[in-house]
């Protein structure tokens, strides 16, 4: 196949992987277990994969030592939003979709306290879904991690492409080429909708820690 997924592919290939890691043989497998299909409730072809993990705060280690916050923005807590001063568990919706510009999945997700309310960017840095080195040398906004050396925002805020619900996500724009660059040093050459998924998750744990 290309590099880019029609919708039918992009379909077989979700309902191929979460076939493919039902059973949980080992650690690696666990951390890429507990997805299910979901189908629009109304329109068809708009279908994504979900699964709800539990995270956690880091050990008290600030964002700023890994993250440069914008000071001309003001984050303003209204009391909306979860605190990271908070003990609790934090829950982690995630979704995979595609991305209808680049035709490659996208990892949406959203952080919600015990209350519900979800987590500001700041406190999401803190939580134990982002790898500690991923925001090295980036900006923060209110509403976006940017580097410097990037077009597109490594993470932004925008609303889930089905269920139209505010969520962050990584851009895809270096999706494919990531991929590509993991078919290159495998034996794998197929590029199988099963294999590519799998190869786009090994991109993603990069950033994301598939707990």
């Amino acid at each position: 196949m290309t590099v880019m997924f029609t919708r039918q592919q992009f379909d077989e290939a979700c309902r191929e992987f979460i076939h493919a890691h039902q059973s949980i043989s080992s650690a690696y497998e666990a951390r890429l277990s507990g997805w299910s299909w979901k189908e629009h409730h109304t329109l068809p072809g708009f279908g994504y994969m979900h699964r709800i993990v539990t995270l956690n705060w880091r050990h008290p280690a600030s964002a700023d030592t890994f993250l440069e916050i914008d000071d001309s923005l003001d984050i303003v807590d209204d009391g909306t939003t979860a605190s990271h001063d908070s003990p609790d568990s934090l829950t982690c919706h995630q979704y995979v979709v595609l991305s209808a510009t680049f035709r490659v999945p996208a990892f949406y997700f959203s952080i919600h306290g015990s209350s519900g309310s979800p987590l500001q960017l700041t406190d999401i840095m803190q939580t134990s879904l982002l790898r500690e080195d991923v925001c090295e040398g980036t900006v923060a906004t209110t509403f976006a991690v940017s580097h410097p050396a990037m077009n597109f925002p490594l993470l932004s805020q925008g609303e889930h492409p089905t269920l139209g619900t505010p969520c962050w996500y990584f851009h895809p724009c270096e999706t494919a080429s990531a991929v590509e660059e993991i078919f290159k040093e495998s034996e794998e050459n197929s590029r199988r909708p099963l294999s590519w998924m799998e190869a786009w998750f090994i991109v993603l744990s990069t950033a994301v820690d598939m707990q």
